[in-house]
């Protein structure tokens, strides 16, 4: 195609010439390339003297598409003057992770970023190329280096030399004027966008290429638009034009009911607009008036609610943590930032607070610290949040000014608090740690044995090797107690209220609301149908995972509160409940009915139903089943129906279900389980039926879930699985019996379950309350306890007229415990204990417990695991101060929960000075300071991570500083302050000394304590002042 046909092709695109050019080169080849137009840039360029060329670039206003947006022409100008050896850089860093730039551009125009390096250094003379990719953009790089092979095998590189090296895992630039330190002087530095721009500029020609853009503004650039819009995604605009216009219109408009806040900058780095402020060109001039950067690549719409406080302050982190490698000035300044923001967000802010910062971000900008653009636009257009924080008014995310509960103890549906309970263990004191834990589940030791134990997916410990064994622990503390007391400590009941409510099931949700409203004084009965209490886990829970003695002992521990458990009742109506007196009534009613599906042979007579079987055989019958069973299902009860099958009778057992191993609903512990026993599971294989001839058929099973996560399997008949079965078992699905509530109520019903105030569990008939799977479906133990105590709260109310108390779900503080005194080395090195359990061998057709529980030694370590996150809440004020004094101690690792957590223990031990600036951060006293025998500990959450010697003063022989902290203080002061740093004093002797020397005092009188050097370097430090 001649250039005059390809660069009239591209121009009628407006505003589209990047993003069209590559959509044209499907499929991405060498020849595809050509075909569109490839090299005619190259080849005009090389017709070109190096001042022609650089005229041309000037000609097309072409200006860098990341940094300060420098004209191209200057960096080509530089080099031409130069006249010596020098490096070509393509910068693929991302601000943002979320971009899609860079992606796009790799992987759809690989050729066209050789072609433009091709013009630069044809034109500048540079051969050496460094490409500067990011950990996420690596896979990319042998698009690079093949397209480069491919041009220098065709010959089409007309003799030019690229040395192409590759510079891996790079980070975003702390700078907003030049790329990440590290890479050699001098080069030509410019971002993956400009160079395609470069070569775009030589095949259209200066000036089509300057029509590209609006106004004044030459081109086009890539952005990734997100939040509330239509179309978010990678759009191409115009320069020049009207920023918030680009964004709603090449969006798509703002999405029904959106209320946009502020329009974000690369996630925060490049800065914040609000609306208003944003309906300025799109153009480097107008962005960088406006305080923010004037090259983005995304552009988000935050909504209201947001807290830009906390934005800043989570951007200047960033900042701070990309400045790693960065000189020592510009790191202490960014850690300042950063720690003074933090402050503010955790409610330590000052009145010079916000001054310090307005100043900090007028010398980062003049410093050209891109960390400038977050902190002076959120300054600039959101200072009534700013104001709120400082005032304590509120945060309107409700992140900030507020303590956050550690991550496992917000993970837990019970909402147990847990750090505090692990530390109870590890002091021995199993009385109290189960005290800790009644207050939010009545039922320790079952769930320290059933629980699926989500906690543990939220232990930030999982991060550094593996997470605590929370679930195993509360087994530890119940076990303990029951042994050496012979039941829980009995926790404080209210006086009778005079109220009775009764309690329709007497699973783990019933039991539950029966427990909480005991402790409240009212009288309790439980009503069960069954002739034994305990619902599912009598019956749906084998003996092997759940022994009948634990069972009743946590059924004491309710009943002892003057909870009534009436068994072998069946309600017929709730009429004849309100007939006997009951004030309120809760309908735990379970699902402890097989729901069987509807395929041919169903109802054959070796096809039982999954519960059916395990309420049978936890019944004390002895149903004998197979040699050969197949199992459908694939959660935890089809788990428990093939290992009880093992011990019915079978010799074989064949799980079949629809899902994918990783999609499976069963614990990983209890497929391990299944596995070691002999289960053979059969994944992504959906029943089609069942013969008289005892053979199961199933169907392949391409998909379970559709794009948009909802249930919507695919299969593919013409792939089958034949197994012969002497029992089928399908353990798919459960259901209830709503009998007692279809006759004459007005609870309603809607798909087996009944309806309920998702705020209170009232039902539609007032006074009448449900939880548990009958309202949730099937759920785990530890869900349908947080019904029962969300219920119990709600009656309580109802049954007072209080208004309810919403701390029922809330992560509570159940009490203070000192933290272990553990080693750093062993806090580092501990890893989680196997649960020890029983052979294979001796669980064949028994029921004995699997799980032999861990001993008091493996609790110990575990307990001395935890990294107490319920004291140290990550802010990162201590690691911030630390880098402000120069030691990097401390380190705080980034974690998936959105917050860091203190992991590393060791570290401490070579760097840390003593200087105490970190506990005097410290919001939440996680850090102390012990000065005793002339020697000072650092105590980070209970481990003495660093020891150091106190000087002792020259006069007086009292304990001064520490030697590393002294000639940390003398880097930072002025030389003329040596001589008072030297001198050695203590602080009294130094304030004597120092007022003898200024106004004349004598020594028996007591001079201002603003006279003593060390101690006010030692305010002034934690204050973010300089020492001295």
């Amino acid at each position: 195609m001649p250039m005059e046909e390809y660069s009239a092709g591209l121009a009628v695109v407006l505003g589209r010439a990047l993003s069209a050019w590559c959509e044209q080169m499907a499929p991405v080849s060498l020849e595809r390339y050509r075909q569109v137009g490839g090299f005619q840039g190259l080849a005009r360029a090389r017709r070109m003297t190096p001042l022609e060329a650089l005229a041309e670039v000037r000609a097309s206003g072409l200006r860098d598409r990341g940094g300060l947006a420098e004209p191209v022409y200057l960096h080509w100008q530089r080099f031409q003057r130069r006249h010596e050896a020098g490096v070509l850089v393509v910068d693929a860093t991302q601000p943002d992770p979320r971009s899609q730039s860079e992606a796009y551009l790799l992987s759809h125009n690989p050729h066209g970023l050789i072609e433009g390096l091709l013009i630069t250094a044809a034109a500048c003379g540079l051969s050496r190329c460094l490409l500067v990719l990011p950990e996420a953009l690596l896979d990319h790089q042998a698009a690079i280096f093949n397209a480069w092979e491919e041009i220098q095998a065709r010959g089409l590189h007309q003799g030019l030399e690229l040395e192409l090296e590759l510079v891996r895992d790079a980070l975003p630039s702390v700078w907003s004027d030049r790329p990440a330190g590290g890479l050699p002087e001098p080069s030509l530095a410019l971002r993956l966008e400009t160079w395609l721009h470069l070569t775009l500029v030589f095949s259209l020609g200066a000036a089509r290429y300057r029509a590209l853009g609006d106004e004044d503004q030459a081109g086009t650039c890539l952005l990734t638009l997100g939040g509330p819009l239509v179309r978010p995604g990678l759009v191409e605009a115009p320069l020049g034009g009207d920023l918030w216009q680009v964004v709603e219109t090449l969006g798509g408009g703002l999405a029904p009911e959106a209320k946009p806040l502020a329009l974000c900058l690369d996630d925060g780095l490049g800065g914040f607009l609000i609306p208003p402020a944003a309906q300025i060109p799109l153009a480097p001039e107008e962005l960088m008036d406006a305080g923010v950067s004037p090259t983005p690549s995304t552009l988000t719409i935050i909504e209201e609610g947001a807290c830009l406080v906390d934005l800043t302050r989570r951007a200047l982190q960033r900042y701070w943590r990309l400045s790693e490698n960065e000189p020592r000035p510009a790191r202490a300044m960014l850690a300042r930032a950063a720690r003074l923001v933090t402050e503010i967000t955790v409610g330590k802010g000052q009145p010079y607070h916000l001054d310090d910062l307005a100043d900090l971000g007028q010398q980062m900008l003049a410093q050209h610290l891109a960390a400038a653009w977050p902190l002076i636009s959120s300054l600039t257009y959101f200072h009534e949040q700013w104001r709120r924080h400082l005032e304590g008014e509120g945060c309107p995310s409700g992140r900030c000014l507020t303590r956050p509960a550690a991550p496992c103890h917000g993970a837990c549906p019970a909402r147990i608090d847990i750090p505090s309970f692990l530390a109870r263990i590890g002091h021995g004191e199993y009385q109290e740690a189960v005290r800790i834990i009644n207050q939010d589940n009545p039922l320790p030791y079952t769930c320290g044995l059933v629980c699926p134990a989500p906690c543990e997916g939220a232990c930030l410990r999982g991060e550094m090797d593996q997470p605590i064994s929370i679930r195993a622990m509360k087994a530890v503390a119940a076990r303990h107690a029951l042994e050496e007391q012979g039941a829980y400590p009995l926790p404080e009941v209210a006086p009778a209220s005079g109220r009775r409510v009764v309690v329709v099931g007497s699973g783990p949700a019933g039991l539950t609301c029966a427990y909480y409203l005991a402790l409240r004084g009212h009288a309790v009965t439980i009503l069960e149908a069954q002739a034994e209490a305990g619902g599912m886990l009598r019956y749906g829970i084998p003996a092997y995972r759940l022994p009948r003695e634990v069972l009743a002992q946590e059924l004491q521990q309710v009943t002892r509160l003057g909870v009534e458990i009436q068994t072998g009742v069946e309600v017929k109506t709730i009429a004849e409940l309100r007939a006997q007196g009951y004030e309120a009534i809760f309908l735990a009613l379970g699902t402890q009915v097989s729901r069987m599906i509807p395929i041919a042979g169903a109802d054959l007579p070796f096809v039982l139903g999954g519960l059916d079987f395990l309420k049978q055989v936890r019944g004390g019958e002895d149903l004998r089943v197979g040699p050969r069973v197949v199992v459908v299902g694939g959660g935890n009860v089809a788990i428990d129906v093939a290992l009880t099958a093992l011990r019915q009778g079978a010799h074989r057992v064949d799980m079949t279900c629809l899902e994918k191993r990783r999609e499976m609903p069963a614990s990983p512990g209890e497929i391990e389980t299944a596995l070691a026993e002999g289960v053979a599971i059969h994944t992504s294989w959906g029943p089609v039926s069942i013969g008289a001839d005892h053979v199961y058929t199933a169907q392949r099973c391409s998909r379970v879930f559709d794009e948009r996560g909802r249930f919507s399997p695919l299969f593919d008949p013409q792939r089958t699985l034949a197994l012969e079965a002497d029992h089928v078992i399908l353990a798919i699905g459960q259901a209830t019996d709503l009998a007692c509530v279809e006759a004459g109520s007005l609870v309603e019903t809607q798909r087996g379950l009944i309806c309920a105030d998702p705020a209170t569990l009232m039902t539609r008939e007032a006074g009448v309350f449900t939880g548990g799977d009958v309202y949730l479906g099937p759920r785990t133990v530890v869900e349908a306890i947080r019904s029962g105590k969300q219920a119990a709260a709600a009656m309580h109310a109802y049954l007072t007229g209080e208004t309810m108390d919403q701390g029922w779900g809330v992560p509570q503080g159940r009490d203070v415990v000192a933290p272990l005194r553990v080693p750093p080395a062993a806090r580092n090195n501990l890893r989680r204990p196997e649960m020890p359990e029983r052979e294979v061998d001796d669980r064949r057709g028994n029921f004995m417990h699997i799980e032999l529980g861990l001993s008091d030694a493996m609790a110990h370590d575990e307990a001395s695991r935890c990294l107490r996150c319920d004291l140290c809440i990550g802010c990162g004020l201590c690691q911030l101060v630390c880098s402000e004094v120069g030691a990097e101690a401390l380190r705080l690792k980034q974690t998936k929960a959105d917050r860091l957590a203190f992991n590393d223990f060791t570290r401490p031990d070579t760097r840390c000075i003593g200087c105490g600036a970190c506990f005097q951060v410290c919001p939440t006293g996680a850090i102390r300071i012990q000065d005793q025998d002339h020697i000072r500990s650092t105590i980070i959450t209970g481990s003495e991570v660093q020891r150091l010697s106190l000087a002792p003063c020259k006069s007086c022989g009292a304990p001064t500083v520490t030697g590393p902290y002294l000639e940390a203080l003398k880097h930072r002061v002025d030389p003329h302050a040596y001589e008072h740093l030297d001198r050695g004093l203590c602080s009294a002797c130094a304030r004597r000394l120092r007022a003898q020397e200024l106004i004349g005092w004598t020594l028996n009188e007591n001079p201002p304590a603003t006279l003593d050097p060390l101690a006010e370097s030692a305010r002034n430090l934690a204050a973010g002042r300089p020492p001295l």
